[in-house]
């Protein structure tokens, strides 16, 4: 709090005799005194008040700096956790997607020679064995079968990718990547996990959009700016959550946008601040914001929010692409 600030004429109206009291040099001199007094009060007072700001500056910076190291171990212990589940779930996938392929080559062959063995004339007891054990309608149902079979462990085998990519979040090296790709798992992602009636639109090129950085770390900022647009449409009877990729000028641009209530001046002026949070006590911690834009700014990029023209929060990240 800024201290009340002194000037010469309260000085003297407190401290000084009456007029009378002093002859007209030893006023002056006195006057004079007090002039210089006050000056170098007020430059006292000034150099405090600067200091006061550089500690409360420092402070901040501070405050900021431990909320980030406090988020950077939590995420690297999750990113030894799930790489270390990743690596467990690799192996079995792998067997299982393995066989599933063998399978399908094996149930081709059985199929075909069944199929040769049924042409020729059969006794009466094994053509009702035939019919008994239903297998033409196995024979027609084992290539489906297969076929799900090896789409489940194909499709666990891109989760334990993806987890493998998460894992690699805080790795310092930088790599080549596709951020339409990385747009398109956490999209996917969060859609999985969000309530049936989201509408999540998503909008992002064929072609690979390359960028040089860390892959999992730009994949966390894209899967919490998606989850957060997921989490502001929660009470909107028809939830809305678009997710745009562009590329020009040689810089991506990913734009998340919803049909929530949008963000007051208040919330837009402190988002990005650590431990701020509009969610309910317990389903936030305030960090995924600070983080995602300390990371962007890590790789050269930005990231801001406002309010769209047609209503709801949106936010825009630019990340410059791969030369």
């Amino acid at each position: 709090m800024t201290s009340p600030r002194l000037t010469p004429a309260a000085i003297r109206a407190a401290h000084l005799p009456d007029d009378d009291a002093l002859d007209p040099v030893a006023w002056g001199e006195v006057v004079s005194k007090m002039d210089e007094v006050f000056r170098e009060l007020v430059a006292s007072q000034e150099a405090l008040e600067a200091k006061h700001a550089e500690l409360a500056e420092a402070h901040d910076a501070l405050q900021r700096t431990q909320a980030q190291l406090v988020q950077a171990e939590k995420m690297a212990s999750l990113g030894r956790l799930v790489a270390g589940v990743a690596h467990e779930l690799n192996n079995p996938i792998s067997f299982v997607l393995g066989n599933a392929h063998a399978m399908q080559r094996y149930g081709r062959h059985l199929g075909e020679y069944l199929n040769a063995v049924h042409a020729e004339a059969a006794s009466p007891a094994v053509q009702a064995l035939r019919k008994r054990l239903r297998i033409d309608a196995i024979l027609a149902d084992l290539p489906s079968l297969i076929e799900g079979l090896m789409e489940g462990a194909e499709r666990s085998a891109a989760i334990v990718d993806g987890l493998k990519r998460f894992s690699a979040t805080d790795r310092g090296g930088a790599e080549r990547f596709d951020l339409a790709d990385a747009v398109r798992r956490s999209a996917h992602w969060v859609e999985k996990a969000a309530p049936a009636h989201v509408q999540l639109l998503l909008d992002a090129p064929d072609a690979p959009v390359m960028l040089c950085g860390a892959a999992g770390r730009i994949q966390q900022v894209l899967i919490n700016l998606v989850q957060n647009a997921v989490d502001a449409t929660a009470h909107h009877p028809a939830p809305r959550v678009s997710v745009r990729l562009t590329e020009a000028d040689g810089w991506a641009t990913v734009t998340v946008a919803d049909n929530g209530p949008g963000l007051s001046p208040e919330v837009q002026q402190r988002l990005f601040e650590p431990f701020f949070t509009t969610k309910p006590v317990g389903e936030g911690t305030g960090l995924g914001l600070s983080i995602s834009f300390g990371i962007v700014e890590q790789h050269g990029g930005q990231l801001r929010a406002d309010n769209a023209p047609e209503g709801g929060a949106r936010f825009t990240l630019r990340l410059p692409l791969a030369n």
